[in-house]
């Protein structure tokens, strides 16, 4: 019969196992930190000549990723592409191949087009962003039914559409790629006290056909998530009204501010690498608290 051991004695042997351990791991396991690299993927960003786009496609870059800008001006999407290398360049990294590429995402025409060429210049892609999207306020009884297709047409056909294509090229070459859609927080809460009905139903819409898709994608190694932020300062969140409305929307904010652009870059990377290889048919909110009332 083995001899007693004290509670003392065990928790002490324990705590010594634990430390050798933690040295072994400590000198000679892989870092956390090279999951997170996107070296030499290639990332397609829609919607990235300004703001959280730009933000984005900046992250995956200065994470070694190469990268095609896709946008409803040519001309917006070339300043971008230059600003991008330009900041890469200045962080001491080679310069990344980055392709601005002009595309209506609610044409089925122009997005096919689009995805055709960005395929052809880079062979292969790996990560896709839905960003591109409208958003609009109106009373619900006041809504005119253009002014809510066109929401409706880029929020969620534009995000169909390009997920669409890069499901289809991802499951043709086997690739184990990660498609992100840009929600919003807006699809699973009423924001207040702005009045947006068509933006809130398109960006629910974007919710469910992430899950849908990732369901369905997940046999072939496909992960789709949604990324959706709560209030970001933006050039077209600025403007008088849109002021007087962000000092109500601080006070329901439990840390106090509208988020900037740039605090998504980390979120998104984690969500396009290895490091969330496990993540699928989740919806990541990042809004300050606002929704955890």
């Amino acid at each position: 019969m083995p001899p007693y051991v004290s509670r003392t004695a065990l928790l002490r042997n324990g705590l010594a196992a634990a430390s050798r351990i933690g040295r072994r791991y400590a000198h000679g396991a892989s870092r956390t930190l090279p999951i997170f690299s996107l070296e030499g993927k290639t990332c397609v960003v829609t919607g990235a000549s300004q703001g959280l786009g730009t933000q984005i496609l900046a992250a995956f870059a200065l994470s070694g990723a190469k990268g095609a800008i896709v946008d409803l001006s040519q001309e917006s999407a070339d300043s971008t592409a230059a600003d991008l290398k330009k900041e890469v360049k200045d962080a001491g990294l080679p310069e990344p191949k980055i392709k601005a590429y002009e595309c209506d995402t609610s044409s089925e025409e122009m997005v096919t087009k689009t995805w055709d060429q960005i395929v052809k210049e880079f062979k292969r892609v790996d990560v896709l962003v839905t960003n591109a999207g409208v958003a609009g306020g109106t009373a619900a009884e006041e809504y005119d039914f253009k002014d809510w297709q066109k929401i409706l047409d880029v929020n969620v056909n534009g995000t169909f559409l390009f997920a669409r294509a890069a499901g289809n090229h991802m499951i043709e070459q086997k690739i184990p790629g990660s498609i992100i859609m840009i929600g919003s927080m807006s699809g699973s809460i009423v924001n207040k006290p702005q009045k947006q009905s068509a933006y809130n139903a398109s960006k629910a819409a974007v919710n469910h056909m992430m899950r849908s898709f990732a369901t369905e994608w997940g046999e072939h190694g496909i992960r789709v998530n949604a990324l959706s932020p709560g209030y970001i300062k933006t050039a077209k969140t600025q403007g008088d009204e849109m002021e007087e409305l962000s000092k109500q929307w601080v006070d329901m904010i439990p840390l106090h501010r509208i988020a900037t652009p740039e605090e998504f870059r980390g979120t998104v990377v984690w969500m396009a690498s290895d490091a969330s290889s496990y993540l699928t048919g989740s919806d990541i909110v990042v809004d300050g608290g606002y929704t955890a009332w």
